[in-house]
């Protein structure tokens, strides 16, 4: 990871609601503004970096733009998953769920096929999707199954991550929360 992807990913945090936001929003601004104007030597993580601090700023057609070309410069399935994936949040964020879902299912569809990984992540991201789409039910059984996949991983923060998520989807049909 180069010193500006770490700084970008240093000034985003994750709301309550699960959403990503900008710490510092002037910093942040900044340096996604100084990674984009050299974007054509970007690298494809530096480029998908951008278009997450992108969303996190809340210019959503400008990350979709950004995010759309690291979907392109994707050079192994890892990255083209983890680029569709924060493309489907930059339309879910700005409420364009119809646009979003496909941008997902996609994802998870290379990632059960050629990355498998990164499944969860692209589960996880799907099944907060269909929190917002109001089809918590189905979210409900989407994030169990990510929620077993990230106990078997064994990373805490991505297992908390998960039962937050999950206790959203709960909420959202009147299930008792974890």
């Amino acid at each position: 990871m180069s010193a500006e992807q770490q700084q970008i990913a240093e000034l985003i945090a994750t709301g309550n609601d699960g959403r990503m936001y900008a710490t510092e929003p002037d910093r942040l601004r900044r340096l996604v503004r100084y990674e984009l104007a050299r974007e054509e030597r970007l690298s494809q993580p530096e480029l998908r970096q951008a278009g997450v601090g992108l969303i996190a700023l809340g210019e959503y057609a400008e990350a979709r733009r950004v995010l759309a070309a690291a979907v392109d410069r994707a050079a192994v399935p890892r990255q083209r998953v983890a680029a569709l994936v924060n493309l489907g949040d930059a339309h879910r964020y700005s409420g364009d769920l119809g646009d979003a879902e496909p941008l997902y299912e996609q994802a998870i569809e290379i990632a059960r096929a050629e990355s498998p990984n990164t499944l969860h992540f692209a589960l996880q991201h799907y099944g907060k999707h269909l929190i917002d789409a109001r089809r918590p039910h189905l979210a409900v059984e989407v994030l169990t199954e990510v929620l077993a996949m990230r106990q078997r991983i064994g990373d805490p923060a991505l297992v908390t991550a998960t039962q937050e998520a999950l206790s959203a989807a709960r909420a959202a049909v009147g299930q008792r929360t974890i």
